[in-house]
């Protein structure tokens, strides 16, 4: 008998008993060799996939450009698209998603399938067979269950996600200027040093400070999902949520456009967010251009952080993250050993603490009195160096470097 996704939520007590359910339904009612569903942010329910493998590509998004045709296809119609269909099972073979996860239990055709709520895309399924096509009933079966999988689904909780960045027309004559510089210029503020602008180049929105010294680019959000930053230290970010005994409450010094702040809203629902930027064209920007106010529980303070985080109550965060390097760390009270006990002195106990810093870790220089610094405080500290894919380690490169502590 087909199933029913808006009953099957009220017989199941969590979304990851309703995402396992969802998969064994489809199987008895459409039939597959394998399967996934995925909701943005969380990890994927699989059945005969490799959910390690899949989540780590996800989170990577190496299967973006692949499945993006498929997507498309799907969008145009009424959800659903069957991979082999689109591009034909030669051209399917030799992608990267079919030969690491389709391939290897001998699978042929992908049912792709795109979930959405109020035409905001949350997630994602796929059907896959080795044998047999999927026939036009089953594909019409798929189509009219997305719908109420979705709604079902968004009944238990979905993670926060403010949709992509809004983006104004560009008239004729500009278009073909923005073409020839390679970039869209959104807004420039020149009322004192360093002027910061906003700006649109290869897929990004990008927060840039210039000066005599030239341009630093303080803070950038893909375009179409604006809590990614292709940044890899922004994701290191966590591991203070991670050390953490709890996410009920965060506080960021330095704001940037706010990818980090998105990603902790998405990731951690529910969660406070606190956020003291010193400079208040940041917060107009990131409000203007970066959707800052959509993100949800979020209390914005035009402050410097180290004499905010100062005059706060003790023990009144669960992590605290610090992303306001600007080349110059030492000259602010960030690296001293009073901003250190004033951390350890707000967060709970069993906070985290993640710090972005540029340095050297083989060195003698700010890293290490920032290190020095913190240890002092009896904070209990790792540096995490920052590598590109396929970098090799050196001690001595000028790298990003995430301090995280825990009280």
């Amino acid at each position: 008998m087909p199933f029913d996704p808006i009953e099957l939520a009220n017989e199941v007590p969590d979304e990851a008993t309703f995402d396992r359910a969802v998969l064994h339904a489809l199987n008895r009612d459409i039939g597959f060799d394998a399967a996934f569903l995925t909701i943005r942010g969380e990890r994927a329910t699989a059945i005969d996939i490799d959910a390690k493998k899949l989540d780590a590509a996800i989170a990577r998004d190496e299967y973006v450009d692949d499945l993006a045709p498929m997507k498309a296809a799907a969008l145009a119609k009424r959800g659903v698209a069957v991979d082999t269909q689109v591009l034909g099972e030669q051209r399917v073979r030799t992608l990267r998603y079919h030969r690491e996860l389709a391939a290897p239990i001998g699978g042929r055709h992908s049912l792709i399938a795109v979930l959405a709520v109020r035409g905001i895309p949350i997630g994602g399924l796929m059907l896959g067979r080795c044998g047999s096509v999927f026939s036009d009933e089953q594909i019409s079966r798929v189509e009219s269950l997305l719908p109420r999988i979705a709604i079902a689904r968004a009944s238990f909780r979905l993670p926060w996600w403010g949709g992509p960045l809004p983006t104004p027309r560009s008239t004729g004559a500009n278009r073909l200027a923005e073409w020839i510089r390679g970039e869209r210029i959104h807004e420039r503020v020149t009322d004192r040093t360093p002027e910061i602008l906003v700006r649109d180049r290869a897929g990004y929105r990008e927060m840039v400070a210039a000066d005599e010294r030239g341009e630093l680019v303080w803070s950038r959000a893909a375009l179409d999902e604006p809590e990614r930053s292709g940044w890899f230290y922004i994701d290191l970010l966590h591991l203070a949520a991670v050390r953490a005994s709890s996410q009920r409450r965060v506080l960021f010094i330095g704001s940037g456009g706010g990818v980090s702040i998105r990603q902790f809203a998405r990731v951690y629902p529910g969660a406070t967010l606190d956020v003291v930027e010193s400079d208040e064209r940041v917060i107009a920007l990131a409000r203007r251009w970066f959707a800052l106010d959509a993100v949800p529980n979020l209390a914005i303070t035009i402050d410097d952080g180290a004499s905010f985080l100062r005059r706060a109550p003790s023990e009144t965060w669960d992590a605290i993250i610090v992303d306001a390097y600007d080349g110059s760390v030492l000259a602010s009270p960030f690296a001293s050993r009073a901003f250190f006990a004033d951390v350890r002195r707000t967060l709970r106990p069993g906070g985290g603490l993640a710090f972005n810093i540029i340095g050297v870790l083989g060195g003698t220089g700010e890293l290490q009195q920032i290190e020095r610094a913190a240890r002092a405080e009896r904070l209990d500290v790792r540096l995490v160096p920052v590598l590109d894919p396929g970098e090799a380690y050196s001690p001595m490169t000028l790298r990003n470097v995430v301090l995280v502590a825990r009280r």
